[in-house]
């Protein structure tokens, strides 16, 4: 027995041993650290010609073209385009996770998915120069890491910039869904639909502009928005990042959008929009979204395909830079049925011939080792020749460059081709000024970031979006009566009545209602990853629960009661209406805004950004490409009253 303990002893010490082993080389890299640091080839310095400074990026001591900011951005990409191997020119076509202060699940993502690869060694192995932020970092750390990894890239042999891009990080964090987030430290506005709910485009223009700029402070010079999907139909859980279901007003406000973040013309001070998704992403099949197997498929019974469009052909006559396609495949739209970064119909022949546009197409993320719908027979090679030959420039979520440099080396994709992509991809680091200057001020960014102004801007933004459905005439709510709040911040509600804690005490009930979720979107797919994905995606059941219905009720009954809903998606409205003397909506408000809305401190003004339907019946005979086509909806499409 004595010998049994003792082998289990010794078997627990080697299991304790070996974690603590691959802990130190999984998350300090020491290894990995040591090679880098092999990689490196000296600082940049300085060069004075004509009494101006100039970067020396290869470190020659000669001014090469590609480092002289006085020529044109075309010139400079062609001279560094003739000096780049063929590795560092692949490593410019892709766009991977940068993660900085992850959540436990974002981190679990970062081990299983991606190796838990440090970003340096993508910069210094891999030659890639583009890198998405994942992750909640205050300012102060974003920015740091940043200029130090701006540091390592110009110690490569050319010194090529990094580009960081970003998801939306400034929404209120009720307002927020997959792919937007509300990072600390931030200014907070509403969502996208909170926008378009306000029909301001100059709302979105303060916004883009003050955001460009606590962009710029940190460093982010890529925007991953805006959507300028429609919200044709209400069950796609993706509807809280589109601008509405309404064409011209998605359009206005991508425009508005656009001008804010780049300003009149692409330069230093510019941030570049990748609008997204081309050639729209909001007629799903069942109202399913395609990151999932499930959702797959885009239809068009209405036969409204140029509808979607319209937003996007503006946004290319406006200065358009980078576009993302959606992983849904057009069916019946083209000859075969495969996703749009494998649909050459797509994207060479309407998005490039048809539409003239000239920028960098990036393909969302992971269609190459994750959702590529209608190619899951191709390998992975396969997957990349077809991409390639579809007009792919560079790829999201994806870090693997050893595939795509095989099949060059096998002249399998020519040289040209590669030059053809990274071409663009330069010309959009030149422009932004970043081969001249990569790096932020550390300290300015408390200067620029979350400032008084830019918190009251969103603040005001938040207001506008609030959307009045229904007073009886209990609102604005009457100050020092009693109240009973339900799902919002009691601290705040002490400012404006008499809080109790029976709601059979109070004069009115205050209920907060979160968006509709009432189970998951089935993966499709029996992979880790989908099925841990498909809990974020609710499913097509707009209705709300027995739970809350009853729960309305039974406040109604005793007490006025005052509904406030999230709108991130529509939702069937009727069963709580007819409970409620007072209905309001929001897109992505804090709970400050909302009390002032409903003590009388501001007058709502905002408009549905897209009808309500009446019933899941009506949902259901509805088609997927048309815009706001249900039968008697609760309320139309830029429905609001005022007090």
């Amino acid at each position: 027995m004595k010998n049994i303990f003792k082998n289990l002893s010794f078997l627990g010490i080697c299991l304790i041993a070996i974690i603590f082993i691959y802990a130190i080389a999984n998350y300090f890299k020491p290894f990995e650290q040591i090679n880098n640091l092999n990689s490196l080839y000296g600082e940049v310095k300085i060069l004075v010609i004509d009494n101006q400074e100039f970067r020396d990026l290869n470190k020659n001591g000669v001014l090469d073209k590609y480092e002289d900011r006085r020529l044109t951005a075309d010139i400079r990409s062609d001279d560094l385009l003739s000096k780049m191997t063929i590795d560092e020119k692949i490593g410019q076509m892709f766009h991977p996770p940068f993660i900085l202060k992850p959540d436990f699940f974002m981190f679990l993502y970062e081990i299983a998915i991606r190796g838990n690869k440090l970003t340096e060694t993508q910069i210094l192995q891999n030659n890639i120069t583009h890198f998405n932020l994942y992750g909640n970092p205050n300012p102060n750390l974003l920015g740091r890491k940043i200029n130090k990894l701006q540091k390592i890239a110009s110690k490569t042999r050319l010194g090529i910039p990094i580009t960081i891009s970003s998801d939306p990080i400034h929404e209120v964090s009720k307002g927020g869904g997959i792919a937007s987030f509300s990072v600390d430290g931030f200014s907070k506005w509403p969502s996208q639909l909170g926008f378009a709910a306000t029909q301001d485009s100059q709302v979105v223009t303060e916004f883009a502009e003050i955001v460009k700029e606590e962009y710029l402070a940190v460093g982010i010079r890529t925007a991953l928005h805006p959507m300028s999907d429609l919200a044709t139909d209400p069950r796609w859980a993706r509807n809280f990042g589109t601008f509405g279901s309404n064409a011209k007003l998605s359009t206005d406000m991508t425009l508005a959008y656009m001008k804010g973040f780049q300003g009149e013309a692409i330069n230093k001070n510019s941030v570049l929009t990748m609008v997204k998704h081309f050639p729209g992403g909001g007629p799903q099949e069942d109202g399913l979204d395609a990151h999932l197997f499930s959702g797959r498929n885009q239809i068009y019974p209405g036969e409204n395909f140029d509808y979607h469009l319209i937003p996007f052909k503006e946004a290319i006559k406006n200065n358009l830079k980078v576009i993302m396609p959606y992983y849904g495949i057009p069916v019946g739209q083209t000859k075969e049925d495969v996703a749009m970064a494998f649909n050459k119909r797509i994207i060479t022949d309407l998005l490039k011939n048809e539409l003239n546009y000239e920028g960098v197409i990036c393909s969302d993320w992971g269609i190459i080792t994750g959702r590529h719908w209608g190619v899951g027979n191709l390998s992975i090679e396969d997957r990349y020749l077809k991409s390639i030959d579809a007009g792919i420039d560079q790829y999201g979520g994806e870090s693997d460059t050893s595939i795509l440099k095989n099949l060059v080396k096998k002249n399998k994709i020519s040289v040209k081709r590669i030059d053809d992509s990274v071409k663009k991809i330069l010309m959009n680091k030149f422009q932004l000024g970043l081969f001249d200057n990569p790096y932020i001020n550390e300290d300015e960014i408390k200067n620029k970031v979350n400032t008084e102004f830019n918190i009251e801007s969103g603040l005001d933004a938040q207001r506008k979006s609030i959307v009045l459905l229904k007073n009886d005439g209990i609102l604005p709510i009457k100050n020092n009566i009693n109240i009973f709040i339900d799902g919002l911040n009691k601290e705040i509600a002490h400012g404006y009545g008499n809080l109790v804690n029976n709601y059979k005490e109070a004069d009115v009930v205050i209920m907060y209602i979160h968006t509709v979720f009432n189970g998951n979107q089935e993966s499709g797919l029996n992979r880790v990853f989908d099925n841990f994905l498909s809990t974020l995606f609710p499913d097509g059941n707009l209705n709300f629960s027995d739970e809350i219905l009853n729960k309305a009720q039974m406040y109604s009954k005793e007490k006025n009661l005052v509904i406030v809903v999230d709108l991130n998606r529509p939702a069937i409205l009727s069963g709580i209406k007819k409970h409620s003397s007072g209905l309001i909506g929001t897109f992505g408000v804090e709970d400050k805004i909302i009390f002032e809305a409903l003590f009388g401190e501001f007058n709502p003004s905002g408009k549905l950004p897209f009808e309500i339907p009446s019933s899941m019946d009506s949902v259901l005979n509805q088609k997927e490409d048309l815009p706001d086509d249900s039968l008697n909806p609760t309320y139309e499409y830029g429905y609001g009253i005022s007090y």
